[in-house]
């Protein structure tokens, strides 16, 4: 694990934390490829639940390291991709806590992500197209479906800066919360998802990141799935945790 990535897990909580603040987190080689393997190995780690993506001191990340990205010959392949995509792939809940600046891939991963929390002041930059390049991380697709086309003509065409306003407004960050209660909001809602029955908890995302479909379909489909859920342990120990008048504890059905 590189120095410049940070992972532990904490109460279910696999907590990914981007280590370089003298360049305000911005991303280099090694950095890509830490924090692709630890997703990877959470995914893979029957005691993490969630995934916690967060920066060091004062910013999230500043996208690039442009030095770095100079020597870069192709996205396709490259470390880089492979973190989008374990990212964009991750069967478990991903959550994030932002900060400071949030610019190119600093702000595009967070689609990808289930909760997203933001500290007023946050700026968020897409600044591709004044590079000389297209955006990446799907965002071409997903910031139009968050923002409508406009607004995200004028994230991506025009480049402009925007604040945690206008991401509250469009849907890009849950909630915004004071500098000091980032972190722990943050972690109250992953440890939150973690406590919730695992099985269960993938499949509804798995449910919501399926593509559209005609609504018969989809009814169809969430039926197969809750018939497959009614057999499982987690509504047997629900039940008896309600009727016990006890918190359930899913963890024994895993």
């Amino acid at each position: 694990m590189s120095e410049l990535v940070l992972s532990c897990v904490d109460a279910g909580v696999q907590i990914i934390r981007m280590n370089r603040p003298d360049k305000k987190n911005a991303l280099i080689g090694e950095m890509y490829t830490a924090m692709a393997e630890a997703v990877t190995r959470a995914e893979a780690d029957s005691e993490v639940g969630v995934i916690l993506l967060v920066g060091s001191d004062a910013d999230f990340s500043a996208g690039n390291d442009l030095g770095d990205f100079l020597t870069w010959e192709s996205l396709t392949g490259s470390v880089a991709e492979r973190f989008i995509h374990t990212v964009a792939q991750a069967k478990k809940p991903v959550v994030a806590a932002v900060r400071g600046s949030a610019i190119g891939i600093g702000i595009t991963i967070l689609p990808h992500c289930d909760l997203v929390y933001a500290v007023a002041g946050t700026k968020f930059v897409t600044p591709f197209v004044n590079l000389g390049i297209v955006p990446e991380a799907g965002s071409s697709m997903t910031l139009p479906a968050l923002a409508g086309h406009r607004r995200a003509a004028a994230m991506l065409m025009l480049a402009e800066p925007f604040d945690t306003d206008t991401a509250l407004a469009i849907g890009l960050i849950n909630a915004v919360v004071p500098s000091e209660e980032l972190e722990p909001t943050a972690m109250a809602a992953a440890r939150k998802l973690a406590a919730k029955p695992r099985d269960t908890l993938l499949k509804v995302k798995a449910l919501m990141k399926r593509p559209p479909e005609p609504m018969m379909d989809r009814l169809a489909y969430e039926a197969r799935v809750f018939d497959e859920c009614l057999k499982r342990p987690e509504l047997k120990e629900a039940v008896a945790a309600f009727q016990e008048k006890r918190p359930p504890d899913f963890s024994k059905c895993r």
